[in-house]
């Protein structure tokens, strides 16, 4: 009897551990965020996976803003690439294409549908099959707008600056994310540490970026990715390691990689107060979606 009292004791012990520890882990490590801003198809049989040869297709392509940023005229560019001399009657001027994808109370997002051929044609007769990838570069101008609190002070009653700042509510829907918000302090300074993740798909740059220059690879334009621009919204008396922008001095807005930045503020009181926290991040994003196609012989 007391064989099985221990036994049983062991048992209740073991489930604590195994459900009470790793959830504590699992809760913060296991954040999710919405990283989607645009979203592109090419409409289902416009193209169609296979072109008998001699035949006439359109190539039309969805586009959605479902992200928390409007993306303002002339700003969004649309590439159709890929496709060489495989088709043909493919209007040149609209394979780069800047549109109004502007989003409304009504719907969650703005819709548009991109025509880049109403009677696109193989070019030539082949003996066999053929396999070919078309591609569509989506490139446009977005943000990202991140809101919590920190604890300013060293913490009491109020307020602890111990713990993660960042849910999974943070952040406004986009690709860039501010996925970690922490603080601690050294002698009298208060640091507030976030980090910036690019969690889309796709490839981010400085707004100052040309979506034209980008999608020809040019190298100078290859210098700005991975960089973002950011304004930090705080109480008075913080200050940023970012790079300022030309004609600003405040170190609350400017450029940096993607990473860490880190914020201090001195500490003047033993008192502790909640103060709202903002990261207003600014960029390009370019991303793209492919769609195989057979070209059959008539």
């Amino acid at each position: 009897m007391k064989k099985l009292y221990f036994v049983f004791i062991f048992a209740v012990i073991l489930a604590f551990f195994l459900v009470s520890a790793p959830v504590g882990c699992e809760k913060q490590s296991g954040l999710t965020f919405n990283a989607t801003a645009i979203i592109t198809n090419f409409v289902e049989n416009a193209p169609p996976n296979e072109l008998v040869t001699g035949l006439k297709y359109p190539i039309y392509v969805d586009v959605k803003n479902v992200g928390g940023f409007d993306i303002q005229e002339r700003t969004a560019n649309f590439y159709l690439a890929g496709i060489g001399e495989n088709l043909r009657n493919l209007d040149s001027e609209v394979q780069n294409t800047k549109l109004l994808l502007k989003k409304d109370a009504v719907n969650e997002g703005g819709n548009e549908r991109l025509t880049f051929a109403t009677e696109a044609e193989p070019w030539k007769i082949l003996p066999a099959s053929f396999n070919f990838s078309m591609r569509l570069d989506a490139c446009y101008n977005y943000a990202t707008i991140m809101q919590t609190s920190v604890c300013v002070g060293a913490g009491n009653n109020i307020c602890s600056i111990i713990g993660e700042k960042i849910t999974e509510r943070s952040n406004s829907a986009s690709p860039i994310q501010v996925t970690s918000l922490t603080e601690r302090i050294t002698g009298n300074k208060l640091y507030v540490t976030f980090s910036i993740q690019n969690k889309g798909v796709g490839e981010v740059y400085l707004p100052t970026a040309d979506c034209d220059k980008i999608q020809e690879g040019d190298i100078n334009e290859k210098l700005k990715q991975n960089q973002i621009e950011v304004s930090v919204r705080a109480e008075d008396g913080f200050e940023c390691n970012l790079q300022p922008l030309a004609g600003q001095s405040t170190t609350l807005t400017g450029t940096t990689s993607i990473g860490n930045v880190v914020c201090q503020k001195t500490i003047t009181t033993a008192d502790s107060h909640i103060a709202p926290f903002e990261v207003v991040a600014s960029y390009i994003y370019k991303e793209g979606i492919t769609k195989t196609i057979t070209i059959l012989p008539p």
